[in-house]
């Protein structure tokens, strides 16, 4: 089986050398308008070809669309356009938040198309070969093309989650909340440990620790308010009070009350006490 990779960053790169690695399965191509980008990941791999122009593209049985989301669709129509891809072959793009019906264009053309969303960042350089390795992708699309694909990732040790079309958009922001907004609470917390004199690298540990003990209640426990700990779930209003005074004015004290407000439900607190820390966090 012969794929195509359009798109030459660090997921399209790191898809061609974890698939070529696989019996049976041969990079024909990277396509990238950054033609270095494409040479030096064919270097790399050892087979294929560069290429900058899509019309170059040679035949293969899948094609993976690896650019940005705001390319996708004018990507799909283009290639259905000039007939690039051909009837009867599989296309999947590997946007986390757009649906695989985005390709409409290429299934009237006769594709069967898929979206495949690796629920990870991968890095720059060389690709791990084993990158694939326990990381969750999520897929829906034709049957065909979710069984191939499906097949040629759990070959690489992927746990492959089917998902609705329709449900993409959901997954993808609950993905930005636990990847992305993990960042900018641990970027808070470090910044309020500076502000109390701990140096910023001891900060950032701290930080790290604390972050992977309440991953691991999370892991450990068969419900999630099972891992709440700290004063919210204690009901400690005292506490709360002096962290607002202490707190500045400005987004971390907004992110502080929003965050307390948004773990309320999980507490075990009383109704009556819920009301007072929602009057003390919304006031």
């Amino acid at each position: 089986m012969k794929f195509n990779i359009i798109g030459g960053g660090r997921l399209g790169k790191t898809i061609a050398q974890t698939l070529h690695g696989l019996d049976g399965v041969n990079l024909a191509a990277i396509c990238s308008e950054k033609y270095l980008n494409a040479e030096m990941a064919i270097a790399q791999i050892g087979s294929g070809i560069a290429v900058a122009d899509l019309n170059k593209l040679p035949f293969a049985d899948l094609t993976f669309i690896t650019t940005p989301d705001d390319r996708i669709a004018q990507l799909a129509q283009y290639l259905a356009q000039e007939k690039i891809i051909a009837p009867q072959t599989i296309v999947a793009h590997c946007s986390g938040v757009l649906p695989s019906t985005i390709l409409t264009p290429l299934k009237e053309l006769g594709c069967q198309i898929a979206s495949i969303h690796p629920l990870k960042a991968f890095r720059w350089g060389n690709p791990d070969k084993a990158a694939f390795r326990g990381c969750d992708c999520v897929i829906e699309g034709d049957e065909g093309a979710v069984e191939k694909i499906t097949s040629l990732f759990k070959r690489l040790e992927a746990r492959v989650i089917p998902i609705k079309a329709e449900s993409k958009t959901l997954y993808h922001a609950a993905a930005v909340i636990a990847s992305n907004y993990l960042l900018t609470l641990a970027a808070a917390a470090i910044e309020l440990f500076d502000n109390a004199g701990i140096p910023e690298d001891i900060a950032k540990q701290m930080v790290v620790n604390l972050m992977t003990s309440s991953l691991g209640n999370i892991q450990q426990t068969a419900n999630l308010p099972e891992a709440l700990t700290g004063p919210l779930q204690r009901g400690d209003l005292n506490t709360l009070k002096m962290h607002l005074n202490a707190l500045p004015r400005g987004e971390i004290k907004d992110l502080y009350c929003s965050a307390g407000l948004a773990t309320l439900p999980l507490t075990t607190l009383s109704n009556e006490q819920k009301l007072q820390v929602q009057a003390l966090l919304g006031d």
